[in-house]
């Protein structure tokens, strides 16, 4: 009882902070948007050049990408059987984009956030989600990059740097043992002190194992393969109306491969790093510099400032979900630890 009393005092003040957040976020993105209008002439020109209708199907591809992935996420949930509505969980999903761009990967916060506060499951039982989901992201950029890399074999080198990196990330969270028998180490080493961290901690690895079962990690796989391959479709579009004369498999090696450096240097959304590769990858290409600077806003302005977009008018409804109280019988808590 007095943890409910304790939820039902939660701040309100606090909620109200994310809720001016979205209207930051709005107004980052008529900023961003209002960056290409500083271009220089030719840059400008090339953008004229890009038909609307390549921008609608770009933007579509944008939406099918998200929807890949917003479904991996509720496979995952019900693979945890975890018991939130699917259609509140995918408002969950879409909201913690509003976040991409902050520091600290407070969007994936801010959805396990959403569903503790909402549905009561402690941390330890929905950070499988944020891990599960950020690997298969990254394991189905990988491939695609490898298989850009045939269209770009000089270059090929980075992508099975990306892919030893990633595949032993992978691989500690697939074969959870030796990590936890690590953790028992330092946990003896360190005088048996925080006992329950350490429960958590082993519990939510061995909840991401279940994750990486080999069915779960083909379907998981399949649905991140179909919606990264559907970004690097949008950007080999976007190339060609720009005249740069590049193939799918370029294009896909230089999007995948400025995804990864962009994830890898742990900026907010690869925001500058992601750009840069981009950039520079074209210009290694022969693509004049304004073909080349056109080409990452608009595919930034379409994939992350899209999606950033998506969050921000999701997140108010998920914030609103988030202010009542939750509706669960006393003890509930405990059961879904």
């Amino acid at each position: 009882m007095a943890e409910r009393a304790a939820i039902k005092g939660f701040a309100a003040a606090r909620l109200r902070r994310l809720e001016y957040l979205v209207v930051l976020l709005a107004a980052l993105f008529i900023v961003a948007a209002g960056l290409l209008s500083l271009l220089g002439g030719d840059a400008l020109q090339r953008l004229g050049q890009i038909p609307v209708g390549t921008l609608v199907a770009m933007l579509a591809l944008s939406l099918v990408n998200y929807g890949c992935r917003g479904a991996r996420w509720l496979f995952y949930a019900r693979c945890l059987a975890l018991a939130v509505p699917p259609a509140r969980n995918l408002l969950f999903y879409v909201a913690g984009f509003a976040l991409t761009t902050t520091p600290g990967k407070l969007g994936e916060a801010l959805r396990l956030w959403l569903i503790e506060r909402c549905h009561g499951y402690r941390y330890e039982r929905l950070a499988p989600l944020f891990l599960a989901d950020r690997l298969s992201d990254m394991n189905g950029v990988l491939l695609l990059c490898l298989v850009g890399a045939l269209g770009f074999p000089a270059k090929a080198w980075l992508a099975l740097l990306a892919g030893a990196a990633t595949l032993a990330l992978t691989i500690i969270f697939v074969v959870p043992g030796p990590l936890i028998r690590l953790l028992s180490v330092v946990y003896d080493l360190g005088g048996r002190r925080g006992a329950r961290l350490f429960a958590r901690v082993r519990m939510a690895l061995r909840h991401t194992a279940r994750l990486f079962r080999t069915p779960v990690y083909v379907a998981s796989l399949a649905l991140s393969l179909a919606g990264w391959f559907a970004e690097s479709l949008a950007f080999a579009l976007l190339l060609g109306a720009l005249g740069t004369g590049l193939p799918l498999l370029p294009a896909m090696f230089i999007f995948t491969v400025a995804m990864i450096v962009g994830a890898v240097s742990m900026l907010p959304g690869g925001l500058g790093s992601t750009e840069a590769t981009m950039i520079g990858l074209l210009l290694g290409l022969g693509v004049d510099f304004d073909r080349a600077l056109v080409a990452t806003a608009v595919i930034r302005l379409t994939t992350l400032w899209f999606g950033t977009g998506l969050g921000a008018l999701a997140l108010p409804f998920a914030l609103r979900l988030a202010r009542r109280p939750r509706d669960l019988p006393d003890g509930a808590l405990a059961v879904r630890s």
